[in-house]
């Protein structure tokens, strides 16, 4: 009984695809009209050419890995492998295929970005390298092409912003609504996607913080809870009135702060602080911070939303630069 291939819609592409031999054809995002387009091309003479044994393209079996990522994790994962992902499909042959991808197409790659650093290459790799781990899980290919590939160092979680540099950002930023998230961030140690999408349904008003279910915090696998100073929790309800439903903190526009918005105003004001910040940058500071002020380690790291206490050693060297902190820290060990 002979084969017909069948429409398919990627979500990715938002859009209904038909394979034919080799040939990916896009039929449209409206059903009704795909499936008119389909039976077109299949009722119009054709020699659909059999298969011919060799790998699937890359860039179809990127956008069916980023299918399983949009059912199956957090949206903001979806993002940030969409976004990588992307650029690398962009960057080499649409007719490329698994069978003819090494590792050399990667590191091409990376290497076309020179103003990024070790850890942002680095995570291009990743992002890349976990698409076709999942080509080799899923039965693509028996082995990865880009099993052995060595990525970049990961880079270190070292800045950290001082009080007068803190204070001098507040008096930079002109909007009250930039400088709530500034001040969220700094107050709590959150991470950037917990300000970005924290809406008033997370809000736990009478236990002073914000409530993640497994579903919607990182890892999806615990909750993750934020709590909150009084300067935050001030804003936060301030937050709340202002908007009942989706994101708290939005910007002038009363759009929802997205990270591309903060960076821009950082890159921003880094023009007249002479100094790159970011939520990220304020969240390390945080953590320094806590240390510092003498809570254990353990506990910071719960606060910080890390499964892993080891994680504070292994991504923050914030004490380090604190040599006064350490020597302190070493007499009182000794006395």
């Amino acid at each position: 009984m002979p084969h017909f291939p069948k429409p398919f819609y990627r979500s990715a592409r938002k859009s209904w695809f038909v394979q034919i031999g080799s040939r990916q054809i896009r039929l449209g995002a409206d059903r009704d009209g795909a499936f008119r387009r389909y039976y077109e091309l299949m009722a119009a003479p054709q020699e659909v050419p059999p298969r011919t044994g060799k790998a699937d393209l890359v860039a179809v079996v990127v956008d069916a890995f980023l299918d399983f990522v949009e059912k199956h994790r957090a949206v903001d994962t979806y993002r940030w492998y969409k976004d990588r992902l992307q650029l690398f499909c962009n960057a080499i042959p649409a007719s490329m295929t698994l069978d003819q991808l090494k590792p050399l197409h990667v590191q091409k790659w990376i290497d076309s970005y020179p103003h990024l650093s070790s850890g942002s290459k680095r995570n291009h790799c990743r992002a890349i390298q976990r698409a076709m781990r999942w080509a080799e899980e899923q039965g693509y290919v028996e082995r990865s092409p880009l099993a052995y590939f060595k990525k970049p160092r990961a880079g270190r979680r070292e800045q950290v912003v001082t009080v007068s540099q803190y204070q001098k950002l507040l008096q930079l930023t002109v909007d009250q609504e930039f400088k709530d998230l500034v001040t969220v961030s700094w107050e709590t140690g959150c991470r950037p996607q917990e300000s970005l999408r924290v809406e008033a349904r997370h809000v736990d008003v009478a236990g002073n913080r914000w409530f993640f279910p497994a579903s919607e915090a990182k890892g999806g696998k615990i909750p993750r809870v934020v709590y909150l100073t009084p300067v935050a929790m001030e804003i936060t309800l301030r937050m709340m009135e202002k908007h009942k439903d989706g994101p708290l903190f939005r910007n002038t526009d009363g759009r929802p702060w997205t990270t591309d918005a903060t960076n821009c105003r950082f890159q921003t004001i880094k023009r007249k602080l002479n100094v790159r910040l970011s939520l990220y940058a304020l969240r390390h500071t945080w953590v320094n911070r806590m240390l510092v002020g003498g809570v254990d380690a353990f506990t910071v790291a719960i606060l910080a939303g890390h499964s892993d206490p080891s994680m504070l050693a292994k991504h923050y060297q914030h004490l380090s630069q604190n040599p006064s902190f350490l020597l302190q820290q070493a007499r009182r060990a000794l006395a």
